[in-house]
């Protein structure tokens, strides 16, 4: 059985859904809200060196790619 990854987010260890891509932990922004799992990619993808994490955390970065891809298509552009 493989191992399930989860986001350094401060809830992992309390988190009911124990899936970051159902995250309902919600942050209100200006025009909207976001999920915490969301906010927490946001975050690694400006913060980390992402060659090193993509080299380290390959399943890490997969989630953090879904997570991202799910944000993209809630956002209204234009």
């Amino acid at each position: 059985m493989s191992k399930k990854i989860y986001l350094q987010c401060g809830y992992e260890d309390k988190c009911k859904h124990r899936d970051c891509l159902r995250c309902r932990r919600y942050i209100k922004l200006k025009d909207g809200k976001i999920t915490l799992a969301e906010a927490v990619c946001i975050e690694d993808f400006a913060m980390v060196d992402l060659n090193w994490w993509i080299k380290h955390n390959p399943k890490d970065l997969d989630l953090s790619q879904k997570i991202m891809f799910k944000l993209m298509k809630r956002l209204k552009w234009g």
